[in-house]
């Protein structure tokens, strides 16, 4: 999913042929937000008719990024893609020990114009100031923001509590749009942090949530899978 406004002001920059600042990507769940900014990285590519081997990830392995790791990782910035830009996107900049904090800071401070930083994390507070100083915040909290619908709440309420099946006739029987079934899976988590239930599930089904969003699966498959598997587990 294209990050509109974020795309627009990022076209205008590259457009100006200025040097950038690192892009720095704010969001409160990591694999949804790393997601979408590689999207976004893969879109500003194809509208630049830019291949996609010009983009270049360090990715979210869970493990403590050291000075070595970014040495190697940016080693490709040093020389001149034949096109207008290159993309280095940096997942869960957290992870940084002291030590590679402080060699990022030049490549951060200094970036080549034909070099795009984009760099993601959970919250500001785990990143140095010297850090914040050097790049542009874009914050994007309030794009995982789930709202509640209280006819499907309902609907996952009394299924649970009471055994009531009207909501399999309404998701088995009915011809649905895809934010129907987002609506459903993004109801069922709050339902289960309401009452502290499936929580085991709850990243399972933040990943089937993010599946359907980019077009991978069948969203009526993965609806009708939980339907299954939640009544089960209770």
């Amino acid at each position: 999913m294209i990050i509109k406004d974020v795309y627009d002001n990022i076209i205008r920059q590259i457009n100006k042929g200025d040097k950038k600042s690192p892009f720095l990507f704010l969001g409160k769940n990591n694999e949804l937000l790393n997601s979408d900014v590689k999207n976004l990285a893969l879109e500003l590519l194809k509208n630049f008719e830019i291949p996609k081997n010009y983009l270049y990830t360090l990715e979210d392995d869970w493990k403590i990024i050291k000075v070595k790791d970014i040495k190697e990782f940016v080693e490709f910035s040093n020389s001149k893609p034949p096109f207008k830009f290159q993309i280095f996107l940096i997942e869960n900049i957290s992870r940084f020990n002291i030590h590679a904090w402080n060699s990022m800071l030049k490549f951060f401070e200094e970036p080549d114009e034909t070099n795009l930083i984009f760099l993601t994390n959970f919250s500001e507070s785990w990143i140095l100031d010297t850090i914040l100083s050097r790049v542009q915040t874009i914050d994007l909290w309030w794009k995982y923001i789930i709202k509640k619908n209280n006819f499907i709440y309902s609907m996952i309420k009394t299924y649970l509590e009471e055994k009531n099946t009207e909501i399999l006739s309404y998701y088995f029987r009915n011809k649905l749009e895809k934010q129907d079934y987002i609506d459903f899976l993004e109801n069922l988590i709050i339902y289960s942090k309401d009452n502290l239930v499936l929580i085991n599930y709850l990243t399972e089904m933040d990943e089937d949530i993010n599946s359907i969003k980019q077009n991978n699966v069948n969203a009526k498959y993965i609806v009708d899978k939980w339907l299954l598997k939640v009544i089960i587990s209770m």
